[in-house]
């Protein structure tokens, strides 16, 4: 598929939501992110609130540390995150967002120019090869669960 990184992760105690915000907590400087979700909103709600615990799970480490290497990092990835901008709007409408979501048939309109794509739901191999046709080929793929074929 267009010689994109295809990772595979299950749903972890803290549901998709929690294991994609730590997951995007790695990702979040290599460029726009984009979330394929049946519900858009309610995944970016549940997704952001989580982000905002990831949040203060860096703050607390940056409170923590004496290492002025380490504290300059968090104290970057800090204001990273607190930059970083959600959208669940129709991608044709919100192009500053660092973190889309949208349906697979919104991304069959617009394939989006991303270089990190969370699959959350049920995606035919077909589809996700039309959505993923824009992403560069140091793309990485996030699939959830699996996909449909």
């Amino acid at each position: 598929m267009h010689q994109l990184t295809i990772e595979q992760r299950a749903q972890t105690g803290s549901g998709i939501s929690g294991d994609l915000a730590k997951h995007l907590y790695g990702r979040m400087l290599r460029g726009k992110v984009v979330v394929v979700c049946e519900r858009p909103a309610g995944c970016m709600s549940a997704t952001r609130k989580q982000w905002l615990r990831v949040c203060r799970q860096v703050q607390r480490e940056r409170a923590s540390t004496l290492n002025s290497t380490h504290l300059l990092e968090l104290i970057n990835a800090l204001s990273r995150m607190h930059s970083l901008r959600f959208s669940a709007k129709p991608p044709g409408e919100e192009l500053n967002a660092d973190v889309s979501f949208a349906t697979p048939g919104q991304l069959l309109a617009w394939a989006p120019a991303c270089h990190t794509m969370y699959v959350t739901c049920g995606v035919t191999t077909e589809k996700l090869h039309l959505i993923t046709a824009w992403m560069p080929k140091d793309g990485l793929v996030v699939i959830y669960g699996g996909w449909q074929s």
